[in-house]
């Protein structure tokens, strides 16, 4: 393993690229019980047991196990309706000010949705040369994003170890990141709501992007997130997306980039 790279240990394994591009999605307190969250991971667990099928190699297989997770995962997510806090305007906004607030800083942000119970991002993280701790991502410009997405397995297959869950966000390696984006939003927004405790759920869901191709794949799913879970009709009638900021010139738009 490089140097490079970053393992954490919690209850499970998480992989960590320095200079590589993350798909995070981070959800509301109590969206989803913890036995749902257990059955869906006994459900990958048991797909990852049965033999491969013929031509389908074990790496492959359990990267089809990972995307079904979350495509249950996130699906879920959209039909919940028991905590919807994101729905109000004023504290949907919140979220969005903070994502931008902190894009060019901690991270180049590539893409978003605030959805009514959760949120997805795609961010490239700037790395500071603190401590040795890598290189300076160059922030003011994306013409970069596809090799940082362009390392791993070149037939697209995961690397043995490789895993992606929903993991305790101290336990991340991007934990300055998420408490960068939860700590101020939830204030805020439990203001706006008058009321108080938990306004974030202390997990998140984290994954390096491996590819190009991949990374394609999931702008395309986080900018039709909205469409799917029949909120509007088009992605960038979602007040609260980066399809949206592209289509409706205002101070804050992002750069294309693919």
């Amino acid at each position: 393993m490089s140097h490079r790279e970053v393992i954490t240990r919690g209850s499970l394994l998480h992989w960590y690229r320095p200079g590589k591009v993350h798909f995070v999605t981070y959800r509301l307190a109590g969206t989803l019980p913890i036995e749902l969250i257990r059955r869906l991971r006994t459900e990958r667990d048991e797909r990852l047991a049965r033999p491969t099928a013929p031509g389908v190699s074990y790496g492959k297989a359990k990267e089809n196990a990972h995307k079904q997770f979350f495509a249950a995962y996130d699906k879920y997510l959209d039909q919940s309706l028991c905590v919807r806090w994101l729905e109000e305007p004023a504290v949907a906004e919140i979220v969005v000010e903070n994502l931008y607030h902190h894009h060019q800083v901690k991270y180049q942000l590539l893409e978003y949705a605030v959805m009514p119970n959760h949120v997805h991002v795609l961010i490239l993280p700037i790395e500071s040369d603190a401590g040795g701790a890598g290189n300076l991502t160059d922030a003011s410009s994306v013409g970069h994003v596809a090799d940082a997405a362009s390392v791993g397995s070149t037939t697209g297959e995961c690397d043995s170890d490789f895993f992606s869950d929903e993991t305790t966000d101290s336990k991340s390696p991007l934990s300055t990141i998420m408490h960068s984006l939860k700590s101020y939003t939830a204030n805020e927004a439990n203001k706006i709501l008058k009321r108080d405790g938990a306004f974030w759920q202390r997990e998140s869901y984290d994954h390096w992007v491996r590819d190009v191709a991949e990374l394609s794949r999931i702008a395309e799913y986080i900018a039709h997130n909205p469409v799917a879970a029949k909120l509007v009709k088009n992605a960038w009638d979602w007040p609260y997306c980066s399809a949206y900021d592209r289509k409706h010139p205002r101070d804050k738009c992002l750069a294309e980039w693919w």
